[in-house]
């Protein structure tokens, strides 16, 4: 080899060294899921509901009973590419969760909630009780129903390492009484 291609040759392997090693550590960026040092945690607190419909007459909301929610089923989505759960945690005695161990980044955590699917005469009721309406708007009438579940969805975003992200009390229903 003359000097001239042993120069321009070995340029062109220092240049592929340089991109090799930028490429190496781009490629360690971890996308959001488990293998980091963070963690969400929350509580689940059910509220036991009573409701009439009697149209003219008695319309309300009751709270019978409200209690920390043991061994309910809480999910968690890593990232924003799709809605498949990733990993799921069952409440302990007082309705505790933490998901652990958590990488920076976006995530979903959601809880089912029962709810009535019938939401065509809320706007009705809105103009004849908007008090009912309004309460039932804010707990169990969801447009999101799907055979008497809806899910509570909670979105966060893990911006440091070492941290406890803490949602707190997150309210479901039960409809005791209809």
């Amino acid at each position: 080899m003359t000097k001239s291609v042993k120069s321009v040759y070995n340029k062109m392997k220092k240049i592929l060294l340089i991109l090799a090693g930028v490429s190496v550590l781009f490629s360690c960026q971890k996308e959001a899921g488990e293998g980091g040092a963070s963690s969400i945690a929350g509580k689940i607190i059910t509220y036991d509901l009573s409701h009439f419909d009697v149209p003219g007459g008695n319309q309300s909301v009751d709270t019978i009973s409200s209690y920390a929610t043991a061994d309910e089923e809480v999910y968690i989505v890593y990232g924003d590419e799709d809605n498949l759960y990733d990993d799921s945690y069952n409440t302990s005695w007082d309705g505790s969760f933490s998901f652990e161990n958590l990488r920076k980044g976006k995530y979903t955590v959601f809880v089912y909630s029962e709810c009535e699917a019938d939401t065509s005469g809320l706007a009705a009721l809105s103009q004849t009780n908007s008090t009912y309406a309004q309460e039932l708007a804010s707990t169990i009438w969801h447009p999101n129903c799907i055979n008497g579940d809806f899910p509570y969805i909670v979105e966060i975003e893990i911006t440091d390492n070492n941290s406890v992200y803490n949602l707190g009390d997150i309210s479901i229903y039960n409809i005791a009484v209809n």
